[in-house]
């Protein structure tokens, strides 16, 4: 059985110059999103991020969504994708149960983030243009823009996801 990464770099393999993923103007190939998403798979490595831990993203449909949904299946982080909507409140109750280390945000959910008692103490990592006010957080475009190796999946099928 095969797990979720290497069934993208198949993929890939299979037609590198399609279209991989369309939002708006945003479409990249299979080849142009693998680099991004092994970009931020390096990025998650510069964190400390280690197969196990937890990443908890409040993020709405988007290709950064996607973007990170598949990082963290090559890297074998565990993904809690919280409703963009929720209250500072659920965002906490999310993080404790999760023991999350990181979170995602974007410019919808950046409220939540900044109220929450518990994301303060996380990396976070801001999609768009939503680091105003958050002098720690890093910048997803940042991240996908690093130039990194392709990564290879680190686990596999058995793992959680």
């Amino acid at each position: 059985m095969l797990d979720l990464g290497t069934s993208f770099i198949a993929s890939v393999a299979r037609d590198p110059g399609a279209i991989a993923i369309v939002d708006g103007d945003v479409r990249p190939t299979y080849a142009q999103w693998y680099t991004r998403i092994s970009s931020a798979v390096a990025a998650f490595d510069e964190l400390g991020l280690r197969p196990g831990d937890h990443v908890i993203t409040a993020l709405q449909n988007r290709w950064e969504a996607a973007t990170i949904y598949w990082a963290c299946q090559f890297a074998g982080i565990v993904i809690t994708p919280v409703n963009w909507r929720a209250k500072s409140d659920e965002l906490d109750f999310c993080i404790e149960n999760s023991e999350a280390r990181v979170v995602v945000y974007e410019g919808a959910s950046a409220a939540a983030v900044a109220d929450s008692s518990l994301a303060c103490n996380l990396r976070r990592v801001a999609v768009g243009d939503q680091t105003v006010g958050d002098q720690q957080a890093i910048s997803f475009a940042e991240i996908t823009r690093q130039v990194s190796s392709d990564e290879t999946p680190r686990v596999g099928s058995e793992a959680w996801s």
